[in-house]
């Protein structure tokens, strides 16, 4: 049996005997979807779903079908209702036998969670330093032949660097204090990418030359051992477990502008209960207005929190994390309020 579907339909879902948020369809959620080259997880989520973060209560996984994040180009994806439910499946409906023939197939990958080419440069690089980092860590005292920067191909001083010849590490530029949007604290500091050196010289200072450069190296940028890292980049949309609220307190790559697929610092991370693939709303900096109908001095009034937006949480560090705005219906600013959906 079909059914229609009817704008603003809800349906509550129950599970372990306690209720989950309300599973909200769009009115125009299409029966049949044809996965596209171009899609991401969000863009599929966001045709069948007002809030793309319940995508994984609405597809339909079971070992055959496999994650709700290994969706590929090609795939037919179905609306049914079983039970009174709706959920998203793939078509697994069999094709025509084909004529035995050589056919030569590009390799496909999944389509990703949100578009990998906004969020590649922030996952491979170390972006954030705490107090003792920004003071204790290896830094450039100074340059060959008098020079007091440099850039690719140049060679470097530093100090406090432990390193034996050829080893690779990452020159960083202390930035701006990222702190807490509701107490002022420092939570940690921005830490500029600058470029790559390799030891040529070992000892106190050693000799470095930059094979890699984003920026000129100057004297007091620090060294990290470049480290293999596994970082996160398959995970599931979803909604935090518990009430997590914060503020945007800044925007990565010297961006003053906040829109869709801009990088955004929000100030909650780890110690929140913050993780990659978390969906949160973004709402305008609260307001406050005289209310001159009231009258009194002082006689001020707070306005409504005003909805602008949607971001992914991709990297989190321990009191900060990175999110990337999905969506945006008005423009976005530092101070403004995200929260849990």
């Amino acid at each position: 049996m079909t059914f229609k579907l009817a704008a603003g339909l809800v349906l509550f879902l129950f599970a372990a005997g306690a209720v989950r948020a309300e599973l909200l369809l769009n009115p125009d959620a299409p029966q049949r979807y044809l996965v596209s080259q171009s899609d991401t997880i969000w863009d599929v989520a966001s045709r069948f779903l007002k809030n793309p973060a319940q995508w994984s209560e609405l597809w339909y996984s079971n070992p055959a079908l496999g994650n709700p994040d290994q969706i590929y180009p090609g795939d037919m994806l179905l609306l049914r209702w079983v039970a009174g439910r709706p959920r998203v499946e793939l078509d697994t409906a069999p094709v025509a036998p084909l004529s035995p023939a050589i056919r030569v197939t590009p390799l496909v990958r999944e389509i990703p969670v949100i578009p990998a080419a906004a969020i590649n440069a922030f996952l491979s690089r170390p972006r954030v330093l705490d107090d003792d980092d920004a003071k204790t860590l290896p830094y450039i005292v100074g340059f060959p032949d008098e020079h007091i920067s440099g850039g690719a191909g140049y060679g470097i001083y530093a100090r406090g660097l432990g390193s034996v010849k050829d080893d690779i590490v990452t020159v960083v530029r202390p930035g701006a204090a990222y702190r807490d949007g509701a107490t002022d604290e420092v939570l940690c500091y921005e830490a500029l990418y600058v470029g790559d050196a390799q030891v040529r010289i070992a000892g106190d200072p050693a000799e470095l030359l930059l094979v890699r450069a984003e920026r000129e190296a100057v004297i007091g940028d620090r060294l990290l051992p470049t480290e293999v890292q596994e970082l996160v980049t398959a995970y599931t949309l979803h909604v935090p477990d518990k009430t997590v609220g914060g503020q945007i307190i800044g925007v990565l790559d010297g961006l003053t502008q906040i829109g869709q697929y801009q990088v955004i610092v929000l100030d909650r991370g780890k110690t929140n209960g913050l993780e990659a693939g978390h969906v949160l709303h973004i709402y305008r900096e609260v307001d406050t207005v005289k209310d001159y109908v009231a009258g009194g001095f002082g006689n001020m009034v707070e306005t409504p929190p005003e909805w602008s937006g949607s971001a992914v949480v991709f990297r989190v560090f321990e009191r900060v994390s990175y999110a990337l705005v999905m969506k945006a219906v008005r423009a976005m600013h530092l101070k403004d309020i995200v929260k849990s959906p």
